[in-house]
């Protein structure tokens, strides 16, 4: 079975400038995480990848990355440490081989304080097949991705999709996606790229598959909401206080913005050359 989703007024003043000092109250300043393990569907290890960082004002201009926490993943085999990536401003290490019984879990240490989670591997069924479709869109740039997969009974409701990268900063687009009538059944949904973004710097557009929570599911809703958008890494911090699944053992109502999970992930490349004749002309 398969289903689709789918007066400007421009003043000129002739007049001297004055520098206007404004003085912003900014006593709420808290740790965001964006915390992940991958796994490869195909793969036994997995990688943790941890970007520890600080709310700041809104006319702040000092870089609010973290660099000397103390960040580890507490396995049955022991404490794996993370170790901060100058060049990708992150921490991160690899564990040599992850299962879908066990708890993995997240802290942080900062300061005077401890920060703790805890997830275990989320199981996704992989991505089947995805082809350019032929239906139009409303914006004649857009074109049509059709993403096949099989959604067994036994396995997770929610799905994070991630598409990219596009445009010269190379971002992404992401889609959540909840299973309410797919259970047992081939599934095949629709989403749309803008071609003169997706194509612009490389010949394929890669089309990635997470799974979620139900509580990471409901945040991340939650956050594209007050986004009106899905660019950026959806996990980081929010523009209003939202409450994840980590927690501030020392100081429990300072609790931290951000997200840990844990989760299979499967991705396949679509290449421009698979393009139908005409869909790029």
């Amino acid at each position: 079975m398969k289903k689709y989703f789918f007066c400007t007024i421009i003043i000129i003043l002739y007049s001297c400038e004055k520098v206007i000092n404004i003085e912003a109250d900014y006593s709420d300043e808290r740790i965001v995480f964006d915390a992940s393990i991958f796994k490869n569907i195909n793969e036994d290890f997995a990688t943790a990848v941890v970007t520890v960082s600080k709310t700041a004002p809104y006319f702040g201009e000092n870089n609010t990355i973290i660099e000397n926490a103390n960040v580890y993943i507490k396995t049955k085999n022991g404490n794996i440490d993370l170790d901060f990536d100058t060049k990708h401003k992150y921490y991160t290490n690899t564990i040599d081989y992850i299962n879908f019984k066990e708890n993995y879990e997240f802290f942080v240490k900062f300061g005077n304080e401890n920060y703790y989670s805890t997830e275990k591997l989320i199981k996704i069924s992989g991505i089947e097949s995805v082809v350019f479709g032929d239906r139009k869109s409303l914006n004649k740039d857009e074109i049509e991705l059709l993403i096949t997969f099989t959604d067994p009974k036994e396995i997770g409701d929610f799905n994070l999709w991630k598409f990219g990268p596009k445009g010269e900063a190379n971002t992404y687009d992401y889609l959540v996606s909840r299973d309410l009538y797919t259970n047992g059944n081939q599934f095949t949904f629709s989403f749309f790229i803008d071609k003169t973004k997706y194509f612009k710097n490389d010949k394929f557009v890669n089309i990635e598959m997470t799974g979620l929570t139900e509580e990471g599911f409901n945040y991340l809703n939650i956050l594209t909401a007050q986004a009106g958008a899905q660019n950026g890494r959806p996990f980081s911090s929010a523009s209003a206080i939202i409450r994840g699944n980590i927690t501030n053992q020392s100081n429990p109502e300072k609790f931290p913005l951000g997200f840990y999970r844990v989760s299979e992930f499967d991705y396949f490349r679509l290449s421009k050359e698979d393009a139908p004749d005409g869909l790029f002309d």
